[in-house]
Parts: structure tokens; sequence; C-alpha cells
């Protein structure tokens, strides 16, 4: 596992940035996929299906250590401009560590062959699918707490994988997560975050689906030692307000908690929660860029909870009214209920619909500098009416195979309908998939390639 507490890092694989990466270093997860390289590679065994069986891609020797291979495809995004690696967080990870193929078999809350089992393995994982449909997870969440962690949702056969009565805990370095929707809702003993980070470096969570959450959608709580931290393209929707939070009425979209250093959030929608569109605590430093807000009562909030600094790059942000907004207060603000600390925060180019409410008001608190006081060298950035289009069409969870809940959510954003909800029994109660089944046979060359089919398949349909 690597130093993840380094300010800066080395800049990682994009689409629009390709990076070799030596063989020498690669220990495992791209073997074969060399070309001519001349790499000799062991076979990979066939697996079984109905039995937890984990495949270990392994390289020889090379016969030249200067042989190199084009790793960008791991991080590519065929349909959003926002790729999983050009937050903080990077996939440098999986060329520096021996990592295991892992199948997941059953839709059975646990068990070998199970998400749960597959998730809480402690040892470097690549999860691929077999099979597709509801994982009910009985009011018990998942803990992710082995690092070093590949979630490919892409690999699942349709509808994909839902999680339901639960959610997914991080609490580990070097985790990367994919195309999974989570939707705890209120059958539970007591609320959670659908995707919550509370203690994980260098964490990418990119296109998934979170509804239903009693806490926060996607959260993350990592803290000054615990730096690099990338939400983008996730569908973020529908919050519960009057639940079973003990605080009363708590719908909130995504909380950045105290002192959470180079937090990248970007790409993202949010729809149908009262607030937290995010909420950057006091001594956090984050990125906020070309996400979408629909039907809020309020929309980004920071400052609170400690006295240090907050500091954030706000741009080009789409916040979209609904029924629940108002038109004469400012979409971004602060919060000082229980610290008050000094606010920095570089705002440009965010736009509101209608273009009315305004975006800040004269007594928000905030200080803005002139130029961003933080930044991804590899985010690009479309402006806010540029990246509601795009936001619409790509984030979430297999967007060329999306399920009637998003469906439903991004018709109610476009057509300004929806509202906040109490329960998931308000829009049908937790939903009812079919169950599918695919056998996987994992390369043992091209192992890059044959995931990115996966990924372009459920991202465009191709």
């Amino acid at each position: 596992m690597t130093d993840r507490n380094d300010e800066r890092r080395m800049p990682m694989p994009t689409r629009r940035r390709v990076v070799s990466l030596s063989v020498a270093a690669l220990t495992t997860l791209l073997a074969g996929c060399n070309g001519d390289a001349g790499l000799e590679n062991e076979s990979v065994p066939t697996e079984t299906a109905s039995t937890s069986t984990n495949t270990t891609l392994t390289n020889t020797t090379p016969t030249n250590g200067t042989n190199r291979i084009d790793a960008a495809s791991i991080a590519q995004s065929p349909t959003s401009h926002v790729a999983p690696t050009d937050g903080f967080a990077d996939v440098s990870w999986l060329a520096e560590v021996p990592v295991e193929v892992v199948k997941v078999t059953t839709l059975d809350s646990s068990g070998d062959g199970s998400l749960r089992w597959a998730l809480e393995l402690d040892r470097p994982r690549i999860v691929v699918f077999e099979v597709g449909g509801v994982v009910d997870l009985g009011g018990e969440s998942i803990d992710v707490t082995g690092s070093n962690l590949f979630v490919a949702g892409q690999t699942a056969p349709s509808p994909g994988i839902t999680t339901i009565r639960g959610g997914i805990s991080i609490d580990a370095d070097d985790v990367f997560i994919q195309h999974i929707r989570v939707r705890p809702g209120d059958d539970i003993s007591e609320p959670v975050d659908g995707i919550g980070n509370s203690d994980g470096s260098n964490v990418i969570v990119d296109h998934c689906s979170v509804s239903w959450a009693t806490d926060e959608g996607i959260s993350s709580a990592s803290g000054a030692d615990n730096p690099d931290v990338t939400f983008c393209n996730n569908l973020v929707a529908e919050a519960l307000n009057d639940s079973i939070h003990p605080k009363g009425t708590h719908s909130y979209g995504t909380l950045v908690m105290d002192r959470s250093k180079r937090v990248t959030i970007a790409g993202n929608l949010w729809a149908h929660s009262v607030g937290r569109h995010p909420r950057l605590k006091g001594g956090s430093s984050t990125v906020v860029a070309n996400n979408v807000a629909y039907n809020f009562e309020r929309g980004l909030r920071l400052g609170g909870g400690v006295d240090d600094e907050t500091t954030a790059t706000i741009v080009g942000n789409y916040y979209r009214a609904g029924t629940l907004t108002s038109s004469d207060d400012p979409v971004i603000g602060t919060t000082f209920t229980d610290s008050v600390g000094p606010v920095r925060a570089y705002i440009a180019f965010n736009a509101t619909d209608p273009s009315e409410i305004p975006v800040t008001g004269a007594s928000s608190g905030i200080t803005v500098p002139n130029q961003r006081p933080l930044w991804p060298e590899s985010l690009q950035t479309a402006s806010a009416t540029e990246a509601y289009e795009t936001v619409l069409a790509s984030c979430g969870a297999r967007p060329a195979d999306r399920t009637p809940h998003d469906e439903r959510v991004l018709r109610d954003v476009r057509e300004r309908s929806g509202s906040i909800i109490d329960s998931q029994a308000d829009v049908g109660g937790y939903p009812d998939l079919e169950s599918n089944e695919r056998k996987l046979e994992v390369p043992d060359e091209g192992f890059a390639e044959w995931l990115f089919e996966f990924t372009l398949a459920v991202e465009s349909g191709e």
C-alpha cells in the first residue's frame, strides 16, 4: 500500500493523458496487455460458476524490463467528460500490488461468492460479477476494511447489482467502486449513508446510484490524514426526510466532514434532498465542479464543525429549482451552527435555473480569491449548462442500462416533477428486479481491454 499522505501525486492515467506504466512495476492486473512486448504469462484457470473461485493474474519476469503498457483504458469514462481519475484520487495502486480477480456468483446477502464476501476480503482484489439482480443486505451494511479494492459493477449481467436494506462503508485505502446501485431505505435498524467513506484515502466512487439513504447519500469523513477522495458521475437521490434518523428530518445529499482534504466532487446529480449539495465542513479542502442539483431547500454550504479554514473551488455547477426551492435564497452559503472559522472559496461560472435565484449573497461570509485555491491537474470542465445535459445523460450506475427508479428521477429533473419523500414506499418500494446469470471467462491477456468493453457497454450501449 502506497503512502497517501503525500501532498502531490504523480499524474494518473486518463483518456486525455495516456500514461505508460512499466511492466517491471506491474505485478498482475494488466497481464497480457503488452501487445508485442514479449511477456510470458501464466495461464489463468477456467472457473466454475456456482462456487466462489478466484483467479490470480500474475506475470512472469519480463524478458525486457523496459517494455511498457498503456493503462489508460482503466480510467476512461466513455460518455462523461469527467473520468474517474480526473480528481485527486488515482488508480496507480493497480500497478503496484498483486491483485486477485474475485467473482461474485450469488445474490445471497453473505457467504462464499456473495458481494459482502468479496468486498470484505482482506487482500488486494478486483471484484467481477457473474450475477445481476438485487442483493438484500438484511439491515447489515457492508464494511470494507481491506485495502486495494476495485469493484467492477459493469461486469454484471443486466440489470446489474442493486443492494437494498443496507449501505457500503469504506474504511480502507485504495478503493475504486463503479456501477453499483445502493438503496438502503427505512427497513433497517439505524440510519446509514448509502456509500460512506469513513476513514479511507485514495478512494474513488464513480457511476454509482444511491437513493433512500437515511443519513447522507454519499459522504466522506476521511479527515486530514486520509486525503484524496473522488465522487464522480453518481446519481444521488431521494434521501429520506422524516424517517428513522434520531435527529428527525434528515434528507441530505453529500457531506464532507471536518478536515477532509483534497476531495473532488464532479459530474454528479443530486435530486430531491433538502440540503448538503454538498456540505463542506470546517478545515476541508474540496473541488466541486460540473454537478447538477435539483429540488433542494439548501444548496451548497461551507464551514462549521471546527475553526480551521475551509477551502474550496466551486465552478460550473447547475442548480435547478424544484417545488422545495426558494427563488430568494442563494444556493451557495455558509453554515456556522457549531463552529465559526474562515471560509475561502473560488466561485465562478455556476448557473441557477431560473436565473433569478442568486448564486451567493453579499453577507455569505465567504472570502472569494481571484484564483482557484486547489484543482486536480487532469480535471477539465464544461459550462454549467453543458454539464446539465452531460450529467443527466451519463450519471449513475449503468446509464445505458438504467432501472425504473433512476429513469424516474431523471424524468423528474427534466420535467420539474417529483418531491421529497419519507420512505421508499412513497415511490413504489424496494425494487424487484429480475435475476440474471452469465459466465465470465477472465482473460490471461488483455485484461484492461476486456474490462473496458463492459464499461463501454453499460455506459454507452456499444
